[in-house]
């Protein structure tokens, strides 16, 4: 299925329907998990969805053009929500992005163009199932006018042993997060193997220079790799994987315009990131996304892991995931079978398809925000995902701080007495709909500086 779009006074809203597989933990594969609506991805019974038919996507406009998109995919089925009306700020876009792609992002760097890399043993194309999870998207502006006191000490750097216990960080303070604490680090930075390596692959970062092609499990994926400025080969930097919503593209979360890094490389410039392109779910469609059908998705994060940390100096501890609804759910994925890779994650509008109950039991810090009138993805789904993780990282309920966010409605609560250390927050937008708050890629910034 795909993601229908329409225009409401002078802004594009999106709607779509929750997907049928997606979530598969442990390594195991994702073949059968039931969806809340829509169809089947590889068996998964229906348990509820109205199917309204769908409409073809006219709406939304490039990133990098404002071009209007007159293609789209058709949708097939799904509850079809006409949600409401952006609260203001950054438009929703919907549809498909028009051809020519962000102009912006890092210089090249010169090097021999990656067209291989580590392949991936397991993963297969996708077979079939519903993706569309995205479409609309922002509706403010991107950077929090609000601070972040720290008041419980230095930042860790790195590392993902917790020494002990929990941190606290005394009381939040309006108009930002408080820090939420974390876990105390040891060992600092773990370089990876490109550390040291002068000569760099081809620069793939913009849609001129086109995207970097690994081969995993048979099939050929892509991925853009924007670099800080002035990287330096001896430095070991964290890496942010942005995760795209269903039928938009990679390139649209790089560069400029409104989705660019969700935001978030404003406030945490200093980090590689990574927009990785998600396969359709049906052929030669346009309805990409994150099925992870056999697993494929999450052995494409891995051999990208494996080609960045061979070819960038990348600090191993400091792996961050951050996605807005399917991208949200990819987050979710990796949260559920890498907790152990990835350091932190930041979810927008996502759900744990699957339930949690086959995932890895290691903690992983958790920053989450969804609207409480969602048509999408209904927060309930949000719910159930941040209990998971509060019940993993050993959170106490009772014990808990809030903080008030820029757009002046939404209040988080930060659950940071944890006893692995790894706090969970937890900020519901009251009234928004499938939409990314202004303030979320600021706080999911000063979220992940923190680790």
């Amino acid at each position: 299925m795909s993601i229908a779009c329409t225009i409401h006074k002078g802004r594009v809203l999106g709607a779509g329907v929750l997907l049928a597989t997606c979530w598969g933990c442990s390594g195991a594969d994702s073949t059968g998990n039931s969806s809340a609506g829509g169809s089947s991805s590889n068996g998964g019974s229906l348990s509820g969805g109205a199917m309204n038919g769908g409409a073809t996507a006219t709406g939304g406009t490039s990133a990098s053009t404002g071009a209007p998109v007159t293609g789209g995919a058709v949708s097939t089925g799904g509850a079809y929500s006409t949600g409401g009306a952006p609260t203001g700020g950054m438009q929703a876009t919907g549809g498909l992005p028009a051809t020519g792609g962000v102009t912006g992002g890092a210089a090249a760097t010169g090097g021999a163009k990656t067209t291989g890399g580590v392949t991936s043993t397991g993963g297969s194309s996708p077979t079939g199932g519903t993706t569309n999870l995205g479409g609309a998207t922002a509706t403010g502006g991107v950077n929090n006018t609000g601070g972040v006191p720290n008041t419980g000490g230095s930042s860790p750097t790195g590392g993902r042993s917790s020494t002990g216990g929990s941190r606290t960080t005394g009381g939040a303070t309006g108009g930002g997060a408080a820090n939420t604490g974390g876990n105390t680090n040891a060992g600092g930075a773990s370089n990876s193997t490109g550390c040291g390596n002068t000569t760099l692959p081809a620069a793939c970062n913009t849609s001129t220079t086109g995207a970097c092609t690994i081969t995993v499990g048979g099939t050929d994926r892509q991925y853009f790799v924007v670099l800080p400025a002035n990287y330096n080969a001896n430095t070991a930097y964290p890496i942010v994987f942005l995760w795209h919503g269903a039928s938009t593209t990679a390139q649209m979360y790089i560069g400029g315009g409104f989705l660019a890094y969700y935001g978030v490389r404003t406030g945490f410039p200093n980090a590689i990131y990574v927009a990785a392109q998600g396969l359709p779910s049906t052929a030669g469609g346009t309805d990409y996304g994150w099925a992870n059908t056999n697993g494929q998705d999450v052995n494409f994060t891995k051999a990208m892991i494996s080609w960045l940390e061979s070819n960038y100096c990348v600090d191993k501890n400091r792996l961050f995931s951050t996605g807005f609804s399917y991208g949200g759910i990819m987050s979710l994925t990796l949260g559920c079978q890498m907790p152990d890779v990835f350091r932190a994650i930041g979810v927008m509008s996502g759900a744990m398809f699957g339930g949690a109950s086959s995932c890895l039991k290691n903690p992983i810090p958790a920053w989450f925000t969804h609207g409480d009138a969602d048509p999408t993805l209904n927060i309930s789904g949000g719910i159930s995902a941040r209990d998971a993780l509060i019940q993993r990282n050993g959170c106490d309920t009772t014990n808990t701080q809030t903080a008030a966010m820029s757009d002046g409605i939404t209040t988080c609560t930060i659950y940071n007495v944890c006893t692995s250390g790894d706090p969970v927050v937890w900020c519901p937008v009251p009234g928004e709909t499938h939409n990314i708050p202004s303030f979320a890629g600021s706080e999911i910034a000063k979220f992940f500086l923190q680790f």
